[in-house]
């Protein structure tokens, strides 16, 4: 995969995490793997279907998920994740992979996105090589896993 399209997604990623107000926003490790498996708490994933194929999830801990959830709930304090809570995440990894498919359509990437999947169980998502890129914020650790054939 083309690191201009891997930087669209991280530029994405960032943006809109800070829109939310999460700050100290830090990459702290990559790892390569041969296919996109989950196996924090709790994970979200979008699906990309067209020129670009594949999956972009976050996965995370559900303290991060907690934290994550309240913020997107206008400051709502969330103890457990119910089905609101979820939907609260889901919602911001659209929000990601949808400004990440516009973006990359200024490629010549023509892609549309299906509804996110929140799993809370350890999961095998496909086959492509997926990038695992580890950030530390001041809620906590998220892991923006990229695995798409381009």
């Amino acid at each position: 995969m083309d690191v201009k399209y891997i930087n669209t997604i991280l530029e994405t990623f960032n943006v809109t995490l800070e829109q939310f107000g999460v700050n100290n926003i830090k990459r702290c490790n990559i790892q390569k793997k041969d296919k996109m498996y989950l196996n924090l708490d709790l994970s979200t994933i979008v699906c990309f279907q067209g020129a670009v194929q594949g999956d972009v999830a976050l996965s995370m801990p559900l303290d991060t998920a907690k934290k994550l959830a309240s913020i997107m709930m206008m400051g709502m304090s969330i103890t457990s994740i119910d089905d609101m809570a979820k939907s609260a995440i889901g919602e911001l990894s659209s929000m990601i992979a949808g400004s990440s498919a516009t973006k990359l359509s200024s490629f010549g990437l023509s892609t549309k996105i299906n509804p996110p999947r929140v799993i809370l169980e350890n999961a095998e998502i496909n086959s492509f090589e997926t990038l695992a890129i580890d950030f530390d914020t001041d809620l906590g650790k998220i892991e923006l896993n990229i695995g798409l054939n381009i």
